[in-house]
């Protein structure tokens, strides 16, 4: 495990790398310094507390899901932790960091931490999934209607409908299921399986309409700060972006490289800068906007998780021991 870790790590350095070769190359970098120098404070502190409690709200979302079995204030301490992991080590690393740390509760195993995750990532990319449909709503200058709207709601009752189908017909979904995931390189009907039947069974906890309700809610207004974060930030930017093309540019951003989903420096830039330029955005303004980004979310993320690592006495060392071994599925050996 730890040469594979050695060389997935030296393969990421190398992506990193090519990545800031193809920037150089294809940016004037000049230009983007410029656009930087013009970025306006007070948005930036606006977005810096959008951003703080879009993490709050994301964080009480994980507890809900969890059943109130531990403290809001811990999985606030483990989610930062999480999200730090993310922007510090390669392959969303900070997944399996968040989940260690918040089993070091008492009244939280690995298999309910582990399993409220998978959850939380279906309701992550509904979110997602609606950003991009607004991001692609706005670029192409769709008048936003009654019509579309209610496509919009149309879109999520479909995703929550779906939910609920899974929940009652999980029966038919495990006979047949893993069969299906298993012609997926890598990937057993074993371990299908017992994939889909966690995902179920926190699916059937979660159905439940209050707290259904309450997971919904939390996650609209967790992506709604979240997209207020990148939008301010754009804001901060001035005249470097049209009026017409905030909405767009914001929703899209969003939807690309969600706080939720942070990424290493280089795959984060390229993440949000290479979709948005295709489709005839700016190189060098929006070049200017994921730096500026990304230096907003390490500076708050990193100090977060510091905290974090502070209340509650774990140490980096400790938890990437431990997250190693909980990703090699040696769950017993982890104390």
């Amino acid at each position: 495990m730890k040469k594979r870790t050695l060389w997935r790590t030296i393969g990421f350095i190398i992506l990193i790398l090519l990545i800031a070769g193809l920037f150089i190359w294809l940016v004037d970098l000049p230009e983007v310094g410029r656009v930087l120098q013009t970025a306006d404070l007070i948005p930036l502190l606006f977005a810096s507390l959008a951003l703080i409690t879009g993490l709050i709200i994301h964080a009480t979302r994980w507890w809900i899901l969890l059943a109130n079995q531990t403290g809001l204030l811990p999985t606030f301490h483990a989610s930062n932790l999480g999200h730090a992991g993310n922007v510090l080590i390669p392959a969303q690393a900070g997944e399996a960091v968040r989940i260690v740390a918040i089993a070091q509760a008492e009244s939280v195993s690995l298999t309910v931490a582990a399993s409220s995750f998978v959850v939380e990532r279906l309701f992550e990319q509904i979110m997602r999934l609606t950003a991009l449909a607004g991001a692609v709503v706005y670029g192409v200058g769709l008048p936003v209607t009654a019509g579309t709207i209610m496509g919009g709601l149309i879109l999520l009752a479909a995703a929550f409908g779906g939910i609920a189908w899974l929940v009652r017909h999980q029966e038919t979904v495990l006979r047949r299921g893993p069969k299906l995931l298993a012609k997926i390189p890598r990937l057993t009907e074993e371990r299908a399986h017992q994939s889909l039947a966690d995902l179920l069974a926190n699916l059937a906890a979660v159905s439940a309409w209050r707290r259904l309700t309450a997971v919904t809610l939390t996650s609209l207004l967790a992506w709604s700060c979240f997209w207020g974060f990148f939008y301010l930030t754009l804001l901060a930017l001035g005249e470097s972006f049209p009026p017409e093309q905030r909405l767009a540019v914001s929703l899209g951003a969003l939807a690309l490289s969600p706080p939720s989903a942070m990424t290493l420096p280089g795959i984060f830039h390229a993440s949000v800068v290479g979709p948005l330029t295709a489709v005839g955005f700016h190189p060098e303004t929006l070049t200017a906007y994921a730096v500026l980004i990304h230096i907003l979310e390490m500076f708050w993320v990193i100090g977060l998780g510091l905290w974090g690592l502070w209340q509650t006495g774990l140490s980096p060392g400790d938890l990437f021991r431990r997250e190693e071994k909980l990703k090699a599925g040696d769950q017993d050996s982890i104390p």
